[in-house]
């Protein structure tokens, strides 16, 4: 069963609540989101009676926070991910999911644990990772679970 998702209210339109998911509700009622550039925008009036167009996951993050994040713990523990052994940075689950766990310390990704994007070629998965001295290689992701997980 789904439970229910937190709500905060926007810190300058008081009668604005933003939940989780970044979607944003004026009286308990959700708001139309307008798709621009690869992102979700919505418009709502400020408690100075001006209009505003905001970036909702923008918003979120910045209302959020750390509740959002994932933790390690969370990766190896819930998710039931093993560490890649030549790349301790990186963990993969039994389905092929591959975790970044050390986040870099700079760049688009600084301090956030990440799900890696996999490139499909040839019909098969694959993940760029990361050497600790910087080279990176391109790894299979099914080669990746049978280095792992045996299988």
């Amino acid at each position: 069963m789904i439970g229910t998702l937190k709500r905060k209210k926007i810190p300058q339109a008081d009668k604005y609540e933003v939940d989780e998911c970044g979607f944003v509700y004026r009286d308990g009622k959700r708001l139309s989101q307008n798709h621009r550039s690869g992102k979700w925008y919505v418009q709502l009036r400020g408690n100075d009676g001006c209009n505003y167009t905001l970036d909702t996951s923008k918003l979120t993050h910045h209302l959020f926070g750390d509740d959002l994040q994932v933790s390690r713990d969370d990766i190896l523990h819930t998710l039931k991910a093993r560490v890649i052994e030549d790349f301790p940075r990186y963990a993969v689950t039994c389905y092929g999911a591959v975790y970044c766990i050390e986040p870099p310390r700079r760049g688009p990704k600084a301090g956030v644990r990440y799900l890696l994007r996999d490139v499909t070629n040839n019909g098969k998965r694959y993940v760029t990772l990361y050497h600790i001295d910087g080279r990176r290689r391109c790894k299979q992701v099914d080669k990746l679970v049978k280095e792992v997980w045996g299988y």
